[in-house]
């Protein structure tokens, strides 16, 4: 599993508001090239997205789970593979922090750590402190 972490000075709906704008990410991540909302209305239960992302394939993730104002986590199915991203904001001090994770399960799931791991981590950290960063600029 990888996990990233990322401190801000930024109260924690004002991260929320910013990592849970999905459709909004490919203009603000580096690591994230365009968000397509694939279903009418506000992001919740069932909601899904086709994400590209530079150097991986695009993939659509569905919504498994919603917690306004603290975090979400969805899932992405491809033939061997299942991708399940957590993303939790908490209230830390006086500000707040994002925890990322980003689980694969799978016959394949080996294989595509020893190919995209290394990558895969750098991006789950940058995704985390530019969120972090993007939250205290306001």
């Amino acid at each position: 599993m990888i996990r990233a972490t990322a401190s801000s000075s930024a109260p924690p709906d004002r991260l929320w508001r910013l990592a849970s704008a999905v459709e909004h990410w490919g203009a603000r991540l580096p690591t994230v090239t365009s968000v397509r909302p694939l279903d009418a209305g506000a992001t919740r239960v069932g909601s899904r997205f086709r994400v590209r992302q530079p150097g991986l394939p695009t993939a659509v993730w569905e919504v498994t789970e919603w917690a306004e104002g603290r975090g979400f986590t969805w899932v992405s199915s491809s033939p061997g593979i299942r991708s399940t991203a957590v993303h939790t904001v908490v209230a830390d001090g006086e500000g707040s922090r994002l925890e990322l994770s980003l689980e694969w399960a799978g016959p394949l799931a080996r294989v595509l750590e020893l190919v995209i791991g290394r990558k895969a981590r750098g991006m789950v950290e940058v995704e985390a402190e530019t969120f972090a960063r993007l939250a205290e600029q306001g």
